[in-house]
């Protein structure tokens, strides 16, 4: 019951020759899939077929060891079928000589984190969260050469559609008390899940009184509370995690239980005080931190 989160994301200084698609929409581009917008995605013009998936292969310039892959904003549908696949994969070699049929590592992305969904009362297919991530565990292999194959012959609209793609590797709050309650640190993601959408409406009313409304886009909107007890490592570490996701232009990712499947891109909203001391005493003091956060939004085409 972990806390991750991710701030860098590889593919965000990559350019469109960095990319080699099986297909690509002519508006929606494969740059898109680091764009930070997740409502403007990168699509395809199929769904894949066994022997010849949609795929999106990343030459990143450099090998780097990954531990963790975020997709926000698909459209992918059950993923259940007895073909559909959802998988990455590594290579040393690059996009157009690898033998991608034997990689030199891949994973499964169809499972999702820790058999998590028996908490949500039987197996949830991927359509019911629009954003996934898994853990990525290579050995510590490092890679120039990345490739996410898909395969979604469920899915009637007739592409695929990615958001918002982000490789890179995540780091950890343990939630809860840690070492001692006198010397501990606790993290919290308030709500844990997302269960208070906003709705982002145009609403027009004439002068005869008529409504006129239409939907745009949803957000989610959520308290990262990180809170401390008179420990000095702890509040340099927190320091260090404010400078470091404002200075990536306060925009990460955040997933509330590695044991659960949801994730979420968000930006922090506020931009100064952040500290609360909540209780004071000669010997110490209790210390809480409050980042404002909203997930990036969705649903919105074009922006």
């Amino acid at each position: 019951m972990i806390l991750l989160y991710v701030i860098t994301n590889y593919l965000t200084p990559l350019v469109i020759g960095n990319y080699t698609t099986k297909s690509t929409s002519a508006l929606y581009i494969a740059t898109n899939l680091a764009n930070e917008r997740p409502s403007k995605p990168y699509r395809t013009t199929g769904i894949g077929a066994v022997g010849d998936p949609e795929y999106i292969c990343i030459d990143l310039g450099g090998s780097y060891e990954a531990t963790f892959l975020g997709i926000f904003n698909h459209n992918f549908t059950l993923m259940q079928a007895a073909n559909d696949s959802l998988i990455l994969k590594a290579c040393a070699s690059d996009c157009g000589t690898c033998n991608w049929a034997a990689p030199d590592d891949s994973v499964d992305l169809t499972t999702l984190p820790s058999a998590t969904c028996y908490a949500c009362e039987g197996d949830q297919p991927i359509s019911n969260h629009k954003n996934l991530w898994h853990k990525v565990d290579f050995s510590g292999s490092d890679y120039q050469y990345w490739r996410l194959e898909m395969i979604d012959t469920t899915n009637t609209i007739g592409y695929l559609e990615v958001g918002e793609l982000v490789l890179g590797q995540y780091q950890q709050f343990p939630r809860g008390i840690l070492d001692t309650p006198q010397l501990g640190a606790w993290v919290r993601l308030s709500p844990g899940r997302a269960d208070g959408p906003e709705f982002f409406m145009g609403n027009q009313r004439t002068h005869w009184g008529q409504d006129w409304t239409n939907y745009y886009s949803t957000s989610e909107r959520f308290d990262l509370v990180l809170t401390t007890q008179n420990d000095p490592c702890i509040v340099d570490a927190v320091h260090t995690f404010l400078k470091t996701v404002q200075e990536a232009g306060g925009k990460f990712v955040v997933v509330p239980d590695d044991e659960k499947p949801f994730s979420y891109y968000v930006m922090v909203e506020n931009l100064r005080d952040y500290a609360e001391r909540k209780i004071y005493g000669r010997t110490g003091e209790l210390r809480e931190w409050r980042l404002k956060l909203k997930s990036l939004t969705e649903g919105v085409i074009l922006l």
